[in-house]
Order: C-alpha cells, then sequence, then structure tokens
C-alpha cells in the first residue's frame, strides 16, 4: 500500500510529489519527486492523460503548464470538459462560458506544434460566434490535427438555415496532415481551387449543406469511411473508384436525385431516402459488398419493384429493406437477376393495407426465388390494427416452380388480421425443403410501439388464434413456435 506522503514504487525507486527528506518504508531508497524525472518521461506522462486531467495537473506548476502545453495531443472541448454550469443556468451563459473557456486554452498553446485531435461539441447553432469558429478552424490548420470533430448543435434533427459557414479554405495544399473530419451543422462555401483533402481516411458530415460533392470528394482517394446524413445533396458521383473505401452510408439527405458510386472494395452499404420520389442509386463493381441496409419512405406508395431492382447488390450476403406496400397491387418483384449470394434477408414492410384486397402481401413470395442460397428470412410486417378476417381454412399457393433447399430459419412477426399473412407463411414452409425454425409473431416489432394499448391487446391475441387455426396440423408442429 502507498503511504499517506503519496509515494509509489517505480522499479525500485520510490517517487513522490512531496517532501523529498522523508524515506519509505525501504528505507535505504530515497524518494524521488516528479519533477526529478527526465524530461521525455514527464512528457510521456502528459501525453497519456486525458484533456481534463492535463489541465488539472497544468496548475500544479510552471513546469506541469509548459509540459502541458508542449505535450497535450489531443485537445477536447466539449460541456463536460469545459462548463460546470449550476442547474438552473441559462443557455446563453453556458456558451459563453464554454467560447471562453475554449479561448483560454488555445491562447495558451503553440498552434505550430503537431496535435492529434481537436473536438469541439457544443450548441452554438443560431448564435453570432463565426469569428471564434474561423479561429478555431485555422488553430486546427496550422497544428497540423490529425482528426477533427466539430459538432455544433449534438444530437439535433433537420436542416439549419443558420448554420456555420467552415472557412474549409484554412486547409491549404490537400491539408495532408488531416486523417479525419467529423462536421455537423456547418455550411461549405465553394473556394475556387481548393484542393481537398488529399490524406483523408474518414469523413462523416451531418446536416451540413453547401457544395459536398464538389468540396470534398474529388481528391479523397484514400476515403476508407463515408458518412453523409441528412445533409443537402443533390448527387453523389464518383469520377475514379474508390479503391480505399469499406464504409458508406447515405442517409435521409435532402433534394437527393442520383447515387452512383464506384467502390469495389466496399464492405457495408446504408442507404435511407425521405424523397417522395425513388432515387436513383448504384453501387457498381462492389464484388466484397457484406451488408447492404436500405431504408425507403413507409408512407407514400409502394416501392416494392424499386427496392428489388437491380442497384448493384446482387452479390451482397447480408441486405436490410425497410419499406411499404400496397396490397392491392398484384405481381411479383420485377428483379432482372437474382440476389445469388445472400444468405440473409430482413424485410422490415407497412402494409398499406385495404381490408378488400389484400393479395399484394403475396407478392412477397417470390422472396425465396429471388434468393436462391437465402439461410435465415425475417419478416417484419406493420399493417393497420384490425380484429381479423373470418376463420375461414385458407387455400395454399400453388406450388413454387422450384424448391428451395438453403432456407433454415424462418421468423415473422406483426402477423394478425389478414389471411393471405398466412397463405404467405405457408407457401415459405411447403417451398424451404431445409426449414428447421418457424416462427410466427403477432405482435409487430416497431421501434417506435413502445406500450400496447387495448386495441393492440386484441389484435395480438387475435393474430395468435388465427396463427393456431391456419398453421396447425399442417405439418409443421417439429419446427413451429407461435409466439
Amino acid at each position: 500500500m502507498k503511504s499517506a506522503a503519496g509515494a509509489a514504487d517505480c522499479g525500485g525507486i520510490a517517487i513522490s510529489s512531496s517532501n523529498p527528506h522523508k524515506r519509505t518504508r525501504r528505507g535505504h531508497k530515497g524518494v524521488l519527486q516528479l519533477h526529478h524525472l527526465p524530461l521525455d518521461t514527464l512528457s510521456d506522462i502528459v501525453s497519456l492523460l486525458s484533456f481534463k486531467e492535463a489541465a488539472r495537473m497544468s496548475v500544479l506548476s510552471s513546469q506541469w503548464r509548459h509540459l502541458w502545453r508542449s505535450c497535450i495531443r489531443d485537445l477536447v472541448f466539449t460541456r463536460e470538459t469545459m462548463c460546470c454550469p449550476m442547474p438552473m443556468s441559462r443557455e446563453e451563459q453556458d456558451r459563453e462560458a464554454f467560447i471562453r473557456n475554449v479561448e483560454c486554452v488555445l491562447c495558451q498553446l503553440d498552434p505550430t506544434i503537431a496535435r492529434d485531435k481537436f473536438v469541439l461539441e457544443f450548441k452554438l447553432i443560431n448564435t453570432n460566434v463565426q469569428t471564434h469558429v474561423d479561429r478555431w478552424v485555422a488553430f486546427c490548420a496550422t497544428s497540423r490535427v490529425k482528426h477533427i470533430v466539430f459538432d455544433f448543435k449534438p444530437g439535433s434533427w433537420g436542416k439549419h438555415d443558420n448554420s456555420f459557414n467552415f472557412p474549409i479554405h484554412l486547409f491549404i495544399n490537400g491539408a495532408p496532415a488531416v486523417r479525419s473530419l467529423c462536421l455537423m451543422s456547418a455550411y461549405l462555401n465553394p473556394v475556387p481551387g481548393f484542393s481537398s483533402f488529399t490524406n483523408l481516411r474518414k469523413l462523416m458530415l451531418d446536416s451540413v449543406s453547401g457544395d459536398i460533392q464538389c468540396m470534398l470528394l474529388p481528391a479523397c482517394s484514400m476515403l476508407e469511411w463515408l458518412s453523409i446524413v441528412r445533409c443537402t445533396l443533390h448527387s453523389l458521383t464518383t469520377s475514379q473508384p474508390l479503391h480505399q473505401l469499406r464504409y458508406l452510408c447515405v442517409h435521409y439527405c435532402f433534394n437527393m436525385q442520383k447515387l452512383e458510386v464506384q467502390a469495389p472494395n466496399l464492405n457495408t452499404f446504408i442507404f435511407g431516402s425521405l424523397e417522395t420520389h425513388p432515387v436513383s442509386f448504384i453501387i457498381d463493381g462492389c464484388l466484397e459488398i457484406q451488408e447492404v441496409t436500405i431504408k425507403l419512405p413507409t408512407w407514400r406508395s409502394d416501392l416494392f419493384d424499386y427496392a428489388f431492382a437491380d442497384h448493384g447488390m446482387a452479390n451482397v450476403p447480408k441486405l436490410s429493406v425497410e419499406l411499404a406496400i400496397d396490397s392491392k397491387v398484384p405481381g411479383c418483384a420485377k428483379c432482372p437477376s437474382k440476389f445469388v449470394n445472400l444468405k440473409h434477408l430482413i424485410l422490415t414492410v407497412d402494409v398499406l393495407a385495404n381490408d378488400k384486397y389484400t393479395s399484394g402481401i403475396l407478392r412477397l413470395a417470390c422472396l425465396l426465388e429471388l434468393s436462391p442460397v437465402l439461410n435465415r428470412l425475417e419478416l417484419h410486417i406493420v399493417c393497420v390494427l384490425r380484429t381479423g378476417e373470418v376463420l375461414n381454412r385458407i387455400e395454399e399457393l400453388p406450388p413454387a416452380r422450384e424448391p428451395h433447399y438453403h432456407l433454415k430459419t424462418l421468423q415473422m412477426t406483426g402477423v394478425y388480421g389478414y389471411n393471405n399473412l398466412f397463405i404467405l407463411a405457408l407457401h415459405y414452409a411447403r417451398t424451404a425443403m431445409a426449414l428447421e425454425h418457424m416462427v410466427i409473431d403477432p405482435e409487430a416489432k416497431k421501434s417506435y410501439v413502445l406500450t400496447r394499448d387495448a386495441v393492440e391487446e386484441d389484435a395480438v391475441h387475435w393474430g395468435r388464434r388465427m396463427a393456431n387455426e391456419h398453421l396447425r396440423g399442417r405439418g409443421l408442429d417439429g419446427i413451429l413456435t407461435i409466439l
């Protein structure tokens, strides 16, 4: 156990920050204060401390303060590190204190010393602090910061008309030091001759407007991770293949018209659209693709054919799709080619249902035909709550043209109200020769459904009754589970 003086054993030498004339329990060994250590050792110690810990250490002595100024590599400016607001403090007071503390720290630091990280996260949107933003970005550029984060409204949604102008022109000659840039709630003003970030590996843009396509992407040939969320983005195209890109997310961007990316080594692709029209998108030549997630508007017309069209995803092993289908629309997906490598499909379907016409639900029967090596199918149905159709014995669909020999697990949720949902379940079971587990759950799996009211309780109860009536006694008892 350490002594009350705070001594510690470091390789046989007792080190203490208190009285140097005291002895440790070993007696024959002297006590060495921290400032007796070599400068490079002290520098290593300070460099391992967090930003907040290092700042606290800097008040102990002028030597520690000098070390902190020169050795701290990670600058993290958040409410937690910069502010200690009173419980009833006003937002304006917090903002003024935050800005004052950030400026106080930066004015003590040598901007010519290279830094690893600069993080600034604070609600500054719709305020007149552009001059401070310019100064902070200039510090990043001069200090050759590797990893940069500017979030001016953490956690918020939507477009911002009064976003800050991010002075990207301060990063000259391709800013070779910058490895990652995360920018939230900002505006990118076009700068003639800007050469982009030549060594950028990670780029995250959230609620950013301006010339994203021309400003950031042309020269970013080293990009490995790209996320563009809630931005104003008319199109995203690549003039040349991005060979290093492994992760691509384009989610809920405004005014989106077209997305066409060449990324032969892409592993993960996420695409979400809020547009009322289908957005043309294709990921070209992605032979290494492992997972694709597609989220489409669920409050508008049928998008089934669009979702399963040829978007360059034929080789993906895992596919998650969220869409809406119109229960009155007959037929099957007009997919020109099959998903030849798809093994796991997660499909969330909002059924735009009409009580008299629900045959459009049966279009989902073609999923096995489109995915010949599918191993696991999760089908999550969301439809209007109702007590259910009459419990007449249902007629099965005609047999599939070819049996399916790979599907082992079938999970269907939200199965209530419509007989065609159970006809669909039976079709899957009859077609899948290797099926081992079939789980039918009448409760809908939707993230925004927090509790079940009486109407939903009745629907779930009726769905369970329908499942037992339609699926029991059909030779499925060895694999069927009704929740």
